[in-house]
């Protein structure tokens, strides 16, 4: 390695070949400036000799030119390079996306407006289709930039060694309790102060760990898509906008063959595509409670089902409000040409299907409602480690699906028991969660 003097006459002589630098312990005076100059003998976390010897020097060497490479830093650039890139342009309708209609998109079909004064879309969610990045002919091409880069002086020579996690633990370790010792003998720290460790940046570290003791007891679910399998509920006279009719009576128990599982009423049925729990811990990365679950079904009471109004899930959750869920909802009806149930204004505007809080959203109810379920006490019998975690934490928006379709097979059976079984929602009902970062 150069010796400080005879890499300042190479590094900042003058036009004349006179040396403006010099040394003195570990400062160097140059530029009319002192910045700290750390030499690496001063930085042996460990021992200079045997097998952890190679790595201990390494270190001490990086630390000797970072150390260097801030102080010349300090002294201000020296000279700024200039160059051209590029990148790809389009302009116009040069690619499309087709999606159903959503709340930000205007209805073209027919609208009615009924005894509750909320205006609806009639018939199905139409396609919608977007064109990026705007309108009109594609026009391709590219557009050209500069991009500038300030120059600083630096020590050479950069160190050839390099250094891995596992040879690291002992010099972090001696790092720290040199630092400790000089942090206690101190009132002030001085800037550069030679007797203090300079921290070995360079030396990989390995991840720090959290801990957790029991992630089961503090915790909370992360469903995947989930689908709820009901039976239709049909209502006569009342108001049609309050939904206030008399309940018809079910002739009687009925099954439905779902993908091999039978389901019995008047039980509705919650299908997840997965389902696991995980710690609530959100400082550290937490740990998973259990285990995964994948093409879950479970049995539940229709009338402990429960819908979160206004619910958005998330790592900072806005907990949304219950609401008794009322299956006569979902009963379609028939609006001049077309067929379909007429969802109340109040459940609608708190679906998942709504943004929140913004009340400028869902101008209109489409035929997209989704309602947020909360997880019903019978998702802990998934796995015996759930019996602590939150129901109401991350919960799923669900396809409504009434057991009544012309697909799904039902016949008139004497009532029995049904317990949970793994059946999968047939292709096509239940839609993509939005993604989640797992472990929260």
């Amino acid at each position: 390695m150069l010796s400080p003097i005879l890499f300042f006459t190479l590094f900042f002589g003058l036009a004349a070949g006179q040396n403006t630098g010099t040394t003195s312990d570990q400062w160097l005076i140059t530029l009319n400036t002192s910045i700290f100059w750390p030499t690496s003998t001063n930085y042996y976390y460990g021992p200079t000799t045997g097998p952890q010897a190679s790595a201990v020097s390494c270190n001490a060497a990086w630390v000797e030119y970072a150390g260097r490479s801030t102080g010349l830093r300090s002294l201000g650039s020296t000279a700024t390079t200039t160059s051209l890139g590029s990148y790809a342009t389009s302009e116009g309708a040069c690619r499309t996306s087709v999606s159903l209609e959503d709340w930000s998109n205007t209805h073209a079909g027919p609208l009615t407006t009924l005894c509750d004064d909320a205006p609806r879309a009639l018939g199905p969610r139409e396609t919608v289709t977007a064109y990026y990045p705007g309108t009109g002919p594609c026009v391709t091409g590219y557009s050209t930039f500069t991009n500038t880069e300030t120059l600083y002086r630096e020590p050479t020579p950069v160190p050839d060694c390099t250094l891995q996690t596992s040879e690291c633990i002992a010099i972090w370790s001696t790092w720290s309790t040199l630092s400790s010792s000089w942090r206690d003998s101190i009132v002030t720290s001085t800037p550069g102060d030679t007797n203090s460790p300079i921290r070995p940046g360079d030396c990989p570290q390995t991840t720090r760990e959290y801990p957790e003791e029991n992630p089961c007891s503090n915790c909370h679910f992360l469903p995947g898509t989930a689908t709820l399998f009901y039976w239709p509920v049909t209502t006569a006279s009342g108001d049609l906008c309050l939904q206030d009719g008399t309940t018809l009576p079910a002739s009687g128990p009925s099954t439905a063959l779902v993908d091999g599982s039978t389901f019995i009423s008047p039980t509705v049925y919650l299908s997840f595509t997965s389902i696991y729990a995980w710690s609530n811990r959100r400082a550290h990365p937490g740990s998973q409670c259990g285990i995964d679950h994948s093409n879950t079904v479970i049995a539940v009471n229709p009338e402990t089902v429960t819908s979160m109004r206004g619910h958005r899930n998330g790592r900072y959750p806005v907990i949304g409000t219950e609401y008794p869920f009322n299956f006569a909802e979902f009963m379609p009806h028939e609006i001049g040409e077309y067929t379909q149930s007429l969802i109340p204004w109040p459940q609608y505007r708190g679906g998942a299907q709504c943004p929140i809080p913004d009340e400028n959203t869902c101008s209109l109810i489409r035929d997209d409602y989704m309602p947020n379920v909360l997880l019903p006490e019978e998702v802990r019998g998934i796995d015996a480690g759930w019996t602590a975690c939150d129901r109401d934490w991350y919960i799923p928006p669900v396809t409504m699906v009434a057991l009544d379709r012309d697909e799904i097979i039902i016949t008139p059976t004497p009532e029995s028991e049904v317990g949970r079984s793994a059946a999968v929602p047939q292709g096509g009902l239940a839609p993509s969660m939005p993604e989640v970062t797992r472990g929260w």
